[in-house]
């Protein structure tokens, strides 16, 4: 997405209207999910929509932190850049300490604010891979793109089709173990990476790291569900 609208000194590239409108539609997703539990929905929205504010600055002004120097010498970088993936990943770090001190200083499980941010999460990349197909991306970017839309899509019908359940600890662990495995598969699928260790790249890595703890905490809780019986 290289194009860009032009209005006087002000541009507004496609990019952004496609982040914008992936956005809304992830917070619609994660509003409609919560109607059906009346009582912890409200809150609930409410602390995620202060989360995602705190997100969005903390991602776009994180600049400063990891480029200082360039803003210095030109401020208006700030218009036009943004903290890029470690900036997502400072502001997905305090998201998730936020929602974890809410949850106790409202007694509502952890695993219901994980399970409707995970709502938001799996719909933001379905509709931006959307938007990212429209244009005449490389071949390899169109693969890496479907394989983020059929990620997302197998993701959320698994969700909406355990809706009653996902809120606990053990179907949450099951999301984000087939999830940490599709961003392996589709690392694959990316034209720029690079191969840090056994050919996969530090994303790669990171999830596989998430992947093993994620099998280790399910094996222990069938174990434990063994000695119990």
């Amino acid at each position: 997405m290289q194009d860009a609208i032009v209005w006087g000194p002000l541009i507004i590239k496609y990019e952004w209207i496609a982040i914008a409108l992936s956005a809304l539609t992830a917070y619609i997703a994660m509003k409609n999910w919560g109607k059906n539990q009346i009582d912890v929905s409200k809150p609930i929205m409410e602390d995620i929509s202060n989360a995602l504010f705190w997100a969005f600055l903390i991602w776009k002004f994180s600049v400063i932190l990891f480029n200082p120097v360039s803003v210095l010498n030109n401020p208006y970088y700030l218009l036009y850049f943004t903290g890029g993936e470690r900036g997502i990943w400072l502001a997905a770090i305090v998201v998730l300490y936020f929602l974890y001190i809410q949850s106790k200083r409202r007694a509502i499980s952890f695993w219901l604010y994980a399970a409707v941010m995970a709502v938001g999460l799996f719909t933001y990349p379905f509709v931006y891979s959307l938007f990212l197909l429209l244009f005449n991306h490389p071949l390899q970017s169109r693969l890496y793109d479907l394989s983020q839309l059929v990620l997302s899509i197998v993701l959320l019908i698994w969700m909406y089709r355990k809706k009653e359940s996902v809120g606990n600890p053990l179907d949450i662990n099951q999301l984000i173990l087939w999830y940490s495995m599709g961003q392996i598969f589709s690392g694959f699928l990316k034209g720029y990476s690079v191969a840090v260790f056994l050919g996969l790249s530090n994303e790669q890595l990171f999830f596989l790291a998430i992947t093993l703890i994620c099998l280790f905490f399910q094996n222990l809780s069938k174990e434990s569900s063994l000695q119990e019986s």
